[in-house]
């Protein structure tokens, strides 16, 4: 789990001290990016701003904890750097190897336990991207269904009816739900129709579920919540428009291989609430419903949401608004895959603002 402080613990210090000697260390001249590249494995590669947070205790972002045993194996034997760097198998370890494996895992695993001790965690600190410590009230808004494509179990009338049927991007909402009711157990969570906000709901922790809800609600945020994601609903035009002052329009539309989509486009943008100072408004959007859901997977999937957050923390100053523009592959013109934001390749676009700068 990825944490966050004002000031590094002596646990911290020391762990990120390790992990940049082990680098250092090694007996061939390695860089960030060439240590990230070993440790990603058949995860994917590890991008060098995550190295670098890792190595540095004032960033206040923990090596996961799932990355130590790939450390671990590289750093154990010289062998990892023969002719190159190759990260072996633990079943390929010689006796030896695999003893120093254990030794150096194990001080590895000590010193993250210390430094995920009580002192990491304050109140009032953010534990993920959908954790709120302020306990305040959350709306989830969904736009609601033209009346078209309602189901018949949309309608109270309906011997079945399901409050939520009439709500378009279920899926996302659904995981988004369980994200948030899990690290806010004690939170208010409502779901709602963005065509039936009124300004309590409006005044909440904001979460606005699909290009429609944001094509809805955009009029009352558009000169105070400036991101430059064009308000329009992104599937009327099959892309997702950016409108930036430095290089004008840009379009990023789906992928599609006949029949069959490939890759759709999603994005996330997060700020101040302008209705409450004291609340936040993000925002999960797409062209179609699976790029909605492979954006908001992005800070919920247990294998991706540490390296996604890892990347995203130090990008963007804290208190910023700011937005990012993500390809979000479709297996089987199904699911959608959960885009790791390390790899330069799967962002499109960012941008962020702080203070009056805008970047």
């Amino acid at each position: 789990m990825t944490t966050s402080i004002d000031q590094p613990g002596l646990g911290a210090i020391r762990l990120a001290a390790r992990l940049r000697d082990l680098r250092e260390g090694a007996p061939l001249s390695l860089t960030q990016a060439d240590l990230g590249q070993a440790l990603g494995g058949a995860k994917g590669t590890v991008g060098p701003a995550a190295v670098s947070s890792w190595e540095n205790a004032q960033s206040g972002r923990l090596v996961p904890a799932f990355r130590l045993d790939a450390y671990a194996r590289l750093f154990c034997t010289p062998r990892s750097f023969e002719g190159g760097v190759r990260l072996f198998e633990e079943a390929d370890l010689t006796a030896d190897e695999h003893s120093a494996f254990v030794k150096l895992k194990e001080e590895l695993v000590g010193l993250r336990d210390m430094a995920v001790g009580p002192q990491r965690r304050p109140l009032g600190v953010a534990r993920s991207m959908w954790h709120f410590p302020d306990g305040a009230r959350i709306t989830l808004v969904c736009s609601g269904l033209p009346d078209d494509r309602r189901p018949a179990s949309a309608d109270p009338g309906y011997l079945n009816y399901v409050r939520i049927a009439g709500l378009a991007d279920l899926d996302a909402l659904v995981e988004i739900y369980g994200a948030i009711r899990a690290y806010n157990p004690a939170s208010q969570v409502v779901i709602m129709a963005a065509q039936d906000l009124r300004q309590r709901d409006v005044a909440n922790h904001l979460v606005l579920i699909g290009g429609l809800a944001w094509e809805t609600v955009n009029p009352w945020f558009s000169r105070i919540f400036p991101i430059p994601i064009q308000a329009g609903d992104p599937a009327d035009r099959g892309a997702v428009v950016v409108r930036n002052p430095d290089d004008g329009e840009r379009e990023f539309g789906y992928q599609m291989n006949g029949d069959v989509l490939v890759e759709d486009v999603g994005f996330f943008a997060r700020g101040e609430n302008p209705s409450a100072p004291k609340r936040t408004l993000t925002i999960c959007g797409g062209i179609t419903t699976r790029g909605v859901l492979g954006a908001a997977r992005c800070f919920i999937d247990p294998e991706m949401r540490e390296l996604n957050e890892q990347y995203l923390f130090p990008r963007f100053p804290e208190g910023s608004t700011y937005c990012i523009v993500m390809r979000v592959p479709v297996v089987l013109n199904r699911d959608p895959l959960t885009p790791d934001l390390s790899k330069k390749e799967n962002r499109l676009f960012e941008w962020y603002q702080s203070g009056t700068e805008a970047k």
